[in-house]
């Protein structure tokens, strides 16, 4: 089994392919297990093979609007982990993410939606109540919000904070900017040295 430094290293590696060169690699058709799962805003115009140049079926997405951390996504991050092996999870946001805008004009106008999206912006407000200095832009307030759910994640997860523990899985929180280029904000995990804290800020 890979394990989650390897495979950072190759999604990083696969971030940095040309455009030309990740999309002929996208037409093809991964064999075997996902070797990675990415948790995603549903949003982003770019698919998470094309971001981190895979082929497809090499990556188990699971995507909710700004991150929305439910039981349907705890279960399918839990099946990643423990049925398929999945050695990494990656949070991934955008700069340029609706649900962040909408969490900052519900801070700034103090008035909450109505309705399910309701639920995605009060999560998202718990983000910038986290913060030292409240945030003021979408990409300010998504780099943020990534690293709020990769330590939810392990809240609310004992079967995935359990592999963490043990070194057989690691967390990436990351954003996208416009041209699809990665930017990590936090790591926890086997995904630096062996003397590294369990939350690796970066």
């Amino acid at each position: 089994m890979s394990n989650p430094m390897s495979i950072w290293q190759q999604l990083r590696a696969g971030n940095e392919v040309p455009s030309i060169r990740k999309r002929a690699r996208h037409k093809s058709v991964h064999q075997g297990a996902p070797v990675a799962a990415v948790f995603r805003c549903a949003d982003t115009h770019l698919s998470s093979e094309m971001v981190f140049g895979q082929s497809q079926g090499a990556l188990l997405d699971v995507s909710t609007w700004g991150h929305v951390v439910d039981t349907g996504v705890l279960a399918t991050l839990e099946h990643a982990v423990d049925n398929l092996n999945t050695p990494l999870i990656v949070i991934l946001g955008h700069q340029e993410c609706t649900a962040m805008r909408a969490a900052l004009r519900a801070w700034q106008n103090a008035e909450l939606p109505n309705g399910a999206s309701r639920l995605t912006i009060e999560q998202a407000l718990s983000s910038i109540l986290r913060l030292p200095t409240p945030a003021t832009t979408a990409a300010e307030l998504s780099s943020a919000h990534v690293v709020s759910v990769g330590m939810s994640l392990l809240e609310h997860s004992p079967l995935i904070a359990g592999r963490v523990d043990a070194g057989r899985c690691g967390i990436v929180c990351a954003t996208t900017d416009h041209q699809g280029r990665i930017s990590a904000h936090a790591t926890v995990g086997a995904l630096g040295e062996p003397s590294d804290s369990l939350l690796e800020c970066v």
